[in-house]
């Protein structure tokens, strides 16, 4: 804005002074002066522009002045003399608003995107305080030209520490995770990371860098959900307060399983804070990846489990999509802390360890805003899982904004779950999906489901909502293993139901519609 009306009012100055000045009146002084300070308000816009310095000086700059003195000549050589002057300067005025600026506004987004400094440095310059992992605040990507030993080499000179980032992945040859580095910078330098960063990146070693980031799980309020739903034939009482049963069919899913033989039992991945495994509804349906992983000091984790992966017909609890322990199991990867918080090599990491350990579902109940404009290194995550035959799934946020600027939603070959409400309206928490490529959306408010020690809780969230997703996928993948990520939510998007908000939230899941597609395709 600064920039636009500074510009504006210099051409305005400008002309006026010019005209008034041929006409030998007195107020031309004051025009002469109004130009000074719409020059320093223009300067100090230009400034502030949110563009690379780079395209300011050599593109911006050099046409705004072009723009500026073809005016003023032709305002000099056509206008002075005549008697139109007001109405033409008029129509210059306007034709420069709503021509001209409206240009260079589309020309500005537009090098935003496609400019690689510009996109490299919007991250550093234009966002908010955020908040970075305190032993690894950086990931950047070691270019193939160079040598660990070169880049370890520019660490010290700049007083910092680097080592791999992903250093335990099954196959390093399938990816090019192996070249990324996190950087340790001391913490009386953390107000340095920008400069770092941007050293690292003109030195030509790395192909990018990102913040390394700190995630911290915020859940909505929860109150007890209204409705009371039947049984679906289930003995499990805790049924009855699984809204979203109703309205996702599952009279339909379980009636066509009853004649559907798995062909094997899936497995979902829990990333999250950990999960009681010794839970009474989630025992039987609970696969252990790691000892270490199967407590959860904070609730979260688990009762995601249980909505993936309930042991259905028990007697005990909830249930999940499947009737029996022969389709899906969950299991439990710890990538968040005792305070529900984690950074981002620890998530990646947890899809690393989930894609080597066999998962055939990863579902990531967590995230937040990333201000990074490129996610290089969840993307080869992604494909890292993809590649051993996971589907990843993640929650689109809890902060009603686009899910396009919060990770790992925003991730490409992330399927992202968007909440609903009892009245299947979009969760007034819920981040939109209309700018996500796979957006899906699940019941995510109030939803019934295990926590540790025997307890049950409801919880409200996009975190509720994406482990429905996930049990959906692991079901799938238990009839058809061979299925990949694009395949299943193809199926996933043209079974669902239309749903008031589908623009913003994506269509609502339908299970049983969805194995049917799937056991048609086949």
């Amino acid at each position: 804005m600064l920039y636009t009306v500074g510009f504006i009012a210099l051409l305005a100055s400008a002309l006026l002074w010019l005209f008034l000045k041929t006409k030998s009146l007195v107020s031309a002084a004051f025009f002469g002066k109004s130009f000074w300070v719409s020059l320093i308000l223009y300067i100090l816009g230009l400034y502030f522009e949110d563009t690379a310095l780079i395209v300011k000086l050599f593109l911006i700059l050099p046409l705004d002045v072009a723009i500026f003195v073809s005016i003023l000549l032709l305002f000099n050589r056509y206008v002075t003399g005549s008697k139109l002057w007001f109405s033409i300067v008029a129509a210059i005025l306007l034709a420069v608003k709503f021509f001209f600026f409206d240009m260079a506004a589309e020309g500005l987004d537009w090098l935003k995107k496609h400019n690689p400094l510009a996109q490299q440095t919007s991250a550093v310059q234009s966002a908010p305080p955020i908040t970075l992992a305190g032993n690894a605040e950086l990931l950047i990507d070691l270019n193939a030209k160079f040598t660990p030993s070169q880049l370890f080499a520019k660490a010290k000179a700049l007083g910092v520490v680097c080592r791999p980032a992903f250093p335990n992945m099954a196959r390093p040859e399938d990816t090019s995770l192996d070249e990324f580095y996190v950087v340790d910078i001391p913490n009386e330098r953390l107000n340095e990371w920008q400069s770092i960063a941007q050293t690292f990146q003109s030195s030509g070693l790395i192909d990018g860098f990102e913040a390394n980031e700190v995630m911290k799980i915020e859940l909505p309020a929860t109150a007890p959900a209204r409705s009371k739903q039947p049984s679906f034939g289930l003995n499990d009482p805790g049924v009855a307060q699984l809204w979203g049963f109703g309205a996702m069919q599952m009279q339909e899913l379980f009636a066509l399983l009853k004649n559907t033989r798995p062909q094997k039992v899936a497995r979902v991945a829990i990333l999250d804070t950990g999960v009681d495994g010794a839970h009474e509804d989630l025992q039987g349906n609970f696969h252990s990846t790691d000892p270490s992983y199967d407590t959860d000091p904070v609730g979260h984790g688990t009762h995601c489990a249980g909505i993936a992966a309930a042991v259905s017909n028990n007697g005990k609890g909830i249930a999940s999509f499947a009737p029996d322990n022969n389709f899906v199991r969950a299991t439990s990867i710890r990538v968040l802390n005792s305070f529900g918080g984690g950074t981002q090599q620890d998530i990646i990491n947890g899809i690393i360890e989930a894609a080597d350990k066999g998962a055939d579902v990863i579902s990531l109940s967590l995230g937040g805003p990333s201000f990074d404009s490129e996610q290089r290194a969840y993307t080869e995550a992604v494909k890292y899982a993809h590649q051993a035959g996971a589907i990843v799934v993640a929650a689109a946020g809890n902060a009603d904004e686009d899910a396009v600027n919060f990770a790992p939603a925003n991730v490409k070959g992330v399927i992202a779950v968007a909440a609903l409400n009892e009245q299947l309206r979009k969760a007034e928490f819920s981040n939109h999906v209309r700018n996500i490529a796979m957006p899906i959306a699940a019941p995510g408010v109030n939803i019934y489901s295990t926590f540790p020690k025997n307890e049950y809780k409801s919880l409200s969230g996009t975190s509720m909502a994406t482990p429905y997703v996930a049990g959906l996928l692991g079901l799938m993948k238990s009839i058809r293993p061979d299925l990949t990520a694009e395949e299943a939510y193809r199926i996933l998007q043209q079974s669902a139901a239309d749903v008031p908000d589908a623009q913003e939230t994506g269509r609502l899941i339908q299970p049983g519609k969805a194995v049917i597609a799937l056991v048609g395709a086949q």
